[in-house]
């Protein structure tokens, strides 16, 4: 069941950026300009921008089946009307819709995982889903491009409609999972009314705590200001570079936009590398170094959320040495192929942050860790909005080597961020409200210790500081 629920997530995460590979053809076949087709990726993300913050409310109301229905019909319906548009205003709103609607899944995946499996079974598939969530809009552009000299964007666009009406008769015939919503179900079937604790929240609560309280953790969480608006830029380099890459390659190697976007494969291949560093490398490690503190403490102590942070110090590394790479060798007298590699660090390191952050905020924020994250995908999709549009003019502006040492000198600010939350973290968590305190004893905690992606279902805690009252 588990395969069938992330068969969704690829054709929804795959959709904004597989555009790319045919936005030259639709330029042209609509005769607009450059950035009005750029639009085309910016408005999508723009649309799941409320997605996950819709769905998780829906879910917990309604349960997750029929928000899985909905979300991969309305995907449909709307992917469809876009690739027979008959004007590219209509298109772009398509595509806006079809983001919005299409995304709202991604506040409820890791929650299916929640109902289905316990934590030590589940983290292969949330490896899984992190790789597809990082890696699906990464390999997007290429077989769009691959595909685009030989057959018209409609066509193209229609692949992705039918590929999700498949995914869709699957997705009609999965059971409820969620809890909740197979009790009151039982309960109206047997005539008995609600039960007891089976009586969701108010939707005013429901819809106040999921909008309100990623807005106040952000607003008022240092931790999560900063590290969230580091994350988004890195993840809003992958939008940039689908103009950026087109423009470089066109100016140096007269190359096209389809065999342009085949470069695409180069950070494609540094996600994967990324999620063997993770769980190869500085997952044991954690496994290691928190075994030797509870031995140490004799179970009276536990590793710090502090200990999360090697990864984002390490993948802040590579996003800067991919792009001072991209820098100095993209240059007409370099061999097309140096640049091109360039990619993979920058993979590596969008990877790595993904995961290592995202366990981060999971175990320092163990009851808001889903506001948390609701936050930082709604700032990675405003980012990810405009980043697009800004590809071209930022490198017809600077020139190609300046605008790529800009890029480079911004990721750079990760790792001094990284060793200040390495080496002040227990001040700044001593400050907070919300963020998780130290424990002499393990027992009257609630650690997480889980080394996996963190799901962004889980529905927050009744009391969240300054947006609800406690009980």
């Amino acid at each position: 069941m588990s395969t069938e629920h992330s068969q969704y997530t690829p054709f929804s995460d795959v959709a904004p950026t597989f555009y790319s590979g045919m936005q030259q053809q639709i330029q042209e076949h609509f005769h607009t300009t450059d950035f009005v087709a750029t639009l085309g990726v910016g408005l999508f993300n723009f649309g799941s921008i409320f997605g996950p913050l819709i769905g998780g409310p829906l879910s917990e109301l309604y349960g997750r089946r029929p928000v899985y229905i909905g979300a991969s019909v309305g995907f449909v319906f709307f992917t469809l009307a876009a690739a027979l548009s008959p004007t590219m205003v209509s298109l772009l709103g398509c595509r806006a819709l079809a983001g919005l609607i299409g995304s709202a899944v991604f506040a409820i995946y890791g929650g299916s995982l929640a109902d289905l499996f316990n934590p030590d079974e589940r983290g292969s598939l949330v490896a899984l889903f992190t790789v597809v969530l990082q890696g699906a809009p990464t390999i997007g552009p290429v077989p769009s491009s691959l595909l685009g000299a030989i057959v018209h964007w409609r066509w193209l666009m229609a692949c992705i409609a039918i590929w999700a009406a498949i995914v869709t008769a699957v997705v009609i015939c999965l059971p409820e999972t969620e809890v909740n919503a197979i009790r009151r179900r039982i309960a109206r079937e047997q005539g008995s009314g609600a039960r007891k604790g089976c009586i969701p929240d108010q939707p005013s609560v429901i819809w106040r705590d999921a909008l309100l309280t990623p807005i106040t953790m952000l607003r008022c969480e240092p931790i999560v200001t900063w590290t969230t608006l580091y994350h988004a830029f890195v993840y809003g380099l992958l939008f940039l570079l689908l103009e950026a890459y087109p423009h470089v390659y066109k100016s140096h190697y007269s190359m096209s936009r389809q065999h342009a976007n085949l470069v695409f494969i180069a950070p494609c291949l540094g996600n994967l590398l990324g999620v063997l560093i993770y769980f190869r490398v500085l997952k044991p490690q954690y496994e290691a170094h928190r075994h030797a503190i509870f031995v140490q403490s004799r179970g009276k102590k536990e590793i710090p959320p502090e200990g999360r942070l090697p990864g984002v110090s390490l993948s802040s590394l590579f996003t800067p040495i991919g792009m001072f790479w991209f820098a100095f060798s993209a240059h007409p007298d370099i061999h097309w192929l140096v640049p091109a590699l360039s990619g993979v660090p920058v993979g590596i390191g969008m990877t790595l942050v993904q995961l290592s952050l995202f366990n981060y905020y999971m175990d320092l924020y163990p009851t808001q860790s889903a506001s948390v994250i609701a936050a930082n995908c709604a700032v990675r999709n405003v980012v990810s909005t405009i980043f697009p549009s800004l590809g071209a003019p930022l490198y017809s502006h600077f020139g190609i080597r300046n605008a790529s040492l800009l890029l480079a000198c911004i990721s750079c600010i990760g790792f001094p961020m990284a060793l200040i939350l390495l080496f002040y973290g227990r001040n700044l968590r001593a400050a907070s409200r919300w963020a998780k305190q130290d424990v002499i004893d393990v027992s009257d905690s609630a650690p997480c210790f889980d080394a996996v992606a963190p799901l962004m279902s889980q529905l927050p805690q009744p009391t969240y500081g300054g947006t609800g009252s406690s009980n």
